[in-house]
């Protein structure tokens, strides 16, 4: 019985040891990711330390990206007929208003029009002053009311001649004012002014003094005033974290403004693998038309920003040396994206204390050694 007490007493101080040895061996494991060093020892080893920087936003990368100018943004002037120049008042990049006289040309349908304008508006008249007096001797029962339902309705064929002439007019340029003259006098122009029906800049100008045009010549190109994209070509895995409409940061041509996602590409380039997205410029951004240069997209995300020689691989795992005294703890983190000399990490509240940004490799030897 003696025996048999003394056996159970020994299983059970053998049991207190393991466990005992146990917490000791997790106590070590935990504090082998703390490590504390004297002042002379950080002073030695220069171990600076900084604040990790808040940040709205994440970076998804750099790329290459080019500012357009929306088609409704653009004005063409055109003539639906050959002409030539005979009169230019503006150059190019002018600044154009609404109304301005812009050029004056002429040419063979333009006079051929106007004489078809008379000749049926004469035609017109005659036919008019049939049918007055034709009704009238209808009113009288001098005459048939059938030859007055034929006098108007020839009457009616003419005016609709005459209506279709005027539209052809209108189309080639004409004002009201000018067919109305044309209408009373009979007065044929040799000329016919072209005035800009918007305000803007004259992107481009492709005529000159005496030359002719064709019907499908663009003669002028006005770029009004309005907002422009910018476009960009970015991989089609980090534009699938993008939807349309979403608000985002963009670093571009020395300049930081917010801006939306406006357009996916409905496609994928096979070759590269990356999809066009488009965004808003805002009007305060200082962006011409065709500037080419490297942007910087972020979306709207809480992120830390750190140097990247804060952070260092241990075990596969990115790791980071936060200092709280004069003890540093490392940290596990996740790096989210990254632009030049920094990391973007993924928002924890222990990454609000100072971080070692120098003498990092010292740091993790010192942790591996306690490891060990």
């Amino acid at each position: 019985m003696k025996k048999l007490l003394t056996k159970k007493l020994f299983i059970k101080k053998l049991f207190i040891k393991k466990l005992f040895v146990g917490l000791s061996m997790s106590i070590l494991m935990l504090e082998a990711s703390t490590i504390s060093l004297t002042q002379e020892q950080e002073q030695d080893w220069q171990i600076k330390v900084k604040v990790a920087k808040s940040s709205n936003f994440l970076p998804l990368g750099e790329f290459m990206a080019e500012v357009v100018t929306p088609p409704q943004n653009l004005y063409s002037v055109t003539l639906p007929f050959e002409a030539q120049v005979k009169k230019l008042y503006v150059a190019s990049y002018d600044n154009i208003k609404k109304g301005q006289l812009l050029a004056e040309v002429t040419g063979k349908d333009w006079i051929g029009i106007q004489q078809q304008f008379i000749e049926e508006s004469i035609e017109l008249k005659h036919y008019q002053q049939m049918l007055n007096r034709k009704n009238r001797l209808c009113r009288e029962e001098i005459i048939p009311k059938k030859e007055c339902i034929t006098a108007n309705a020839d009457y009616k064929a003419r005016k609709s001649k005459v209506n279709a002439s005027k539209a052809l007019l209108k189309g080639y340029g004409a004002s009201d004012k000018m067919i109305k003259k044309l209408a009373n006098e009979f007065q044929i122009s040799q000329t016919i002014p072209i005035y800009s029906e918007v305000s803007g800049k004259l992107l481009e100008l492709n005529i000159q003094l005496g030359k002719s045009t064709t019907a499908s010549d663009i003669l002028f190109v006005i770029l009004k005033k309005g907002a422009l994209w910018l476009e960009t070509d970015i991989l089609a895995q980090q534009a699938k974290h993008l939807k349309e409409g979403q608000n985002v940061q963009i670093q571009f041509n020395g300049e930081t403004f917010k801006s939306k996602l406006l357009l996916h590409a409905p496609t994928i380039n096979p070759i590269n693998q990356t999809q066009k997205v488009r965004f808003s410029v805002p009007k305060e951004a200082l962006c011409l038309s065709g500037l080419r240069d490297n942007a910087i997209l972020s979306m709207e995300s809480k992120t830390l920003k750190v140097s990247k020689e804060s952070v260092i691989n241990h075990e596969g795992h990115n790791v980071v040396f936060v200092k709280d005294e004069n003890a540093y703890e490392a940290l596990k983190v996740k790096i989210l994206g990254e632009v030049g000399n920094y990391y973007y990490l993924e928002d924890d509240s222990k990454l609000k204390m100072p971080i070692a940004t120098t003498s990092v490799a010292i740091l993790k030897s010192l942790m591996e050694s306690d490891d060990e």
